[in-house]
């Protein structure tokens, strides 16, 4: 997992390290760590410049690899993506990402705050994501050599294998 200005989070990193093998303390320390994480997003949501009382807390967004490309990517390179991610979308904002396998791809999750640290609300308009989407492929092309993973740009709903 990795955190963007999560307050503590090496702590948690270093004690789950520690503990590791011993699934009750694994398992408590995961859970205060999450703990952690919902309560800076909670808090982090109150500086809201323009108070909104049913406004987005955050955005759940997925990064997905075609099962074609999973089989070359490693840790590194998707924490890699992850790091791109968060400097593309949005710098000032906490985040937190989830590396997995599911089936037979690899994919990111990320949980993005719809609050930047400074109280301005982010969101992204759909030429925006758009944009973000095309800047995240022309990365993965040129530092991943990705031929499978492309993102269909058109507003027909078609599948490509």
């Amino acid at each position: 997992m990795l955190s963007r200005s999560i307050r503590g989070d090496r702590k948690y990193h270093k004690e789950l390290i520690q503990f590791k093998g011993n699934t009750t303390l694994e398992t408590a320390v995961l859970e205060a760590r999450i703990d952690n994480m919902l309560t800076q997003f909670e808090t982090n949501n109150e500086k809201r410049l323009i108070p909104h009382k049913n406004g987005n807390r955050a955005y759940h967004e997925i990064i997905s690899f075609h099962a074609n490309d999973s089989k070359n990517l490693s840790r590194d390179a998707m924490l890699d993506v992850a790091r791109t991610y968060a400097k593309e979308r949005s710098p000032n904002s906490l985040m937190v990402f989830s590396l997995h396998r599911n089936k037979t791809h690899l994919h990111i999750h990320a949980i993005v705050s719809a609050v930047e640290l400074g109280g301005k609300v982010k969101r992204l308009s759909k030429n925006q994501f758009r944009e973000l989407k095309q800047t995240m492929e022309r990365y993965q092309e040129k530092h991943l050599q990705l031929e499978h993973s492309k993102v269909n740009h058109s507003k027909k709903k078609n599948h490509r294998f």
